[in-house]
């Protein structure tokens, strides 16, 4: 077993084994902050504005991801902008589920078109599923993307 790694039964059950998390310096949360900013930033950018040099860089990102710390790159959309301009968290309880904590047994967050839509898809089909004992609508009125 390596030095990063040790068992955690109480958290992942037996014999589970899990990587406890390594320490960061400024530069690598700099980075991190940077790629979360722009995933597409030029590697030479990246260096420039992090103030290390590229090969070093290069080092640190491949140490990040091969570590696990940045697992992928993705593009963030803006659903407003795909027409689905209502969100809304959708509380669910329903027959059999075990393992509970709080009111609800799942949290779903939905979007859709317009509040016509909104209504449809929590009436007619998330109500409709089998199993599904009642549902609890929250309505998002602004989201802050990062």
């Amino acid at each position: 077993m390596g030095r990063d790694r040790m068992p955690d039964s109480t958290a992942n059950g037996p014999g589970v084994v899990e990587q406890s998390a390594r320490q960061l310096d400024a530069i690598d949360r700099s980075i991190i902050d940077t790629l979360r900013n722009d995933g597409r930033i030029a590697m030479i950018d990246l260096a420039e504005r992090v103030g290390i040099s590229r090969g070093n860089a290069y080092l640190r990102l491949d140490r990040l991801r091969r570590d696990g710390i940045i697992s992928g790159f993705t593009a963030v959309i803006d659903p407003r902008r795909l027409g689905l301009g209502v969100a809304a968290y959708v509380n669910l309880k329903v027959e059999q589920v075990a393992l509970l904590a709080g009111d609800s047994d799942f949290v779903v967050l939905v979007r859709a078109p317009d509040i016509h839509a909104l209504r449809d898809l929590v009436l007619d089909r998330l109500g409709t599923v089998a199993g599904v004992n009642s549902t609890f609508t929250t309505l998002i009125l602004d989201e802050q993307r990062r």
